[in-house]
């Protein structure tokens, strides 16, 4: 599974083709079932998230279908079973971004699934760690743009007070530095 899934996110990468073909063929209810029968097993988590961000980027019918697979639900899981792994959480922050990314349907489903709350808890379980702060920066700025709801229940969360310590402690960091002035920004406007 650990192989499929990042073959699969191998050939998704940056090639809508790929992302159409493999739909087609049912790879992504394969992705998410194998994120369910091996709900304990970090590597398949992280690969199978890899998996789906490359499948959604910038791809909106794998969006949706994505989350119609239970996709969303799989990966706020994955986050919570693996809180300890840089890996998953940074592969997942990927994922609800690319899933939030101009679609107003996922930013509901996100949020009513526990992502907010998900990625949230990942930038203080990994404060140290760019990587997931600058990923879960992305995730909040895609999850607050136009939505009050979520602009609302980010800040309940915490999220404003851990967007600014990632900039506080990440200051040499230009990708955590713009994505967190990006995600208050957004949580600002309007």
């Amino acid at each position: 599974q650990v192989q499929a899934c990042g073959a699969l996110r191998n050939l998704a990468c940056n090639n809508n083709a790929n992302k159409i073909a493999i739909a087609k063929e049912g790879g992504i209810e394969a992705v998410v079932l194998a994120m369910r029968q091996h709900e304990g097993l970090a590597a398949v988590q992280e690969r199978a998230c890899g998996a789906l961000a490359n499948l959604a980027c910038n791809n909106n019918n794998n969006m949706t279908a994505i989350a119609k697979e239970g996709g969303i639900k799989a990966v706020v899981s994955a986050m919570r079973r693996h809180e300890e792994s840089v890996g998953v959480q940074v592969e997942a922050c990927v994922t609800l971004a690319n899933l939030a990314c101009n679609n107003i349907a996922n930013r509901i489903a996100i949020a009513e699934a526990g992502g907010i709350e998900a990625v949230e808890s990942a930038m203080r379980k990994h404060e140290g760690s760019a990587g997931v702060q600058e990923q879960a920066c992305v995730v909040l700025a895609n999850l607050a743009c136009n939505n009050k709801n979520n602009k609302i229940a980010i800040a309940k969360a915490g999220g404003i007070d851990a967007v600014v310590t990632a900039m506080r402690r990440h200051e040499e960091s230009v990708g955590v530095q713009v994505e967190a002035c990006v995600t208050l920004a957004n949580l600002a406007c309007n």
